[in-house]
């Protein structure tokens, strides 16, 4: 009797465990949708068409210049986004432009968004420090940074003793890097004489006099 017993509850636990096992499927399946629906509204189909074209294209343009793979990449993007316009228009009166443009602005806008992040910011170093050694704001700051630029143009020259016409360009910048440097100084003399200009007026004012 107890193994007619043991039997039975072993196909039970079996047909628990079908049971679990199916509704952990069913489970997963509809994560699964859920994901794809959430990612299909971020993300238009149009778009993951286009990746999986430029890829399948990216490896011939790849295969003629290995050493441009984002350069070849927007190629592709691009010269896909024109065959889908010029389709489109084939087989259809009106065409979506916008749809065309948005689709390729998912790919190529976090291409180079790094590129253009870098690029931004040493634009903006670059204009910072180049105000920074017009205007500087105390003697100290302009005197440190005429003799780091002094010192950095002596380095260069006396490292391109021999070569100094073929490194002309990267001596030519340090050089206005020093001009700019000694205008900020020039800028500070002249707010000095400015301001002891302005104080002796005041003292030769006479009090009362409006």
């Amino acid at each position: 009797m107890s193994a007619i017993t043991d039997f039975f509850q072993k196909i039970q636990n079996q047909i628990v465990e079908i049971q679990t096992t199916i509704n952990q499927i069913k489970t997963s399946w509809e994560n699964f949708q859920k994901f794809w629906d959430l990612f299909f509204t971020l993300v238009p189909w149009e778009v993951l068409l286009l990746l999986i074209f430029s890829v399948i294209l990216l490896s011939i343009f790849n295969s003629i210049s290995p050493s441009t793979p984002k350069a070849n990449l927007t190629l592709a993007v691009v010269f896909l986004a024109f065959l889908w316009v010029y389709f489109w228009g084939l087989f259809s009166k009106e065409v979506s432009y916008g749809k065309v443009i948005i689709a390729s602005l998912y790919i190529l806008v976090p291409l180079h968004a790094v590129g253009v992040s870098m690029w931004l910011y040493g634009f903006g170093k670059k204009i910072y420090w180049k105000k920074r050694r017009i205007s500087p704001k105390t003697w100290d700051s302009a005197l440190h940074q005429v003799s780091s630029d002094y010192h950095q143009l002596m380095g260069k020259l006396h490292g391109f003793h021999n070569s100094i016409h073929e490194n002309h360009e990267s001596i030519g910048k340090d050089i206005q890097q020093l001009e700019s440097s000694l205008q900020g100084i020039k800028s500070l003399l002249n707010k000095k004489q400015l301001l002891d200009d302005q104080a002796e007026y005041q003292n030769e004012v006479p009090k009362g006099t409006s």
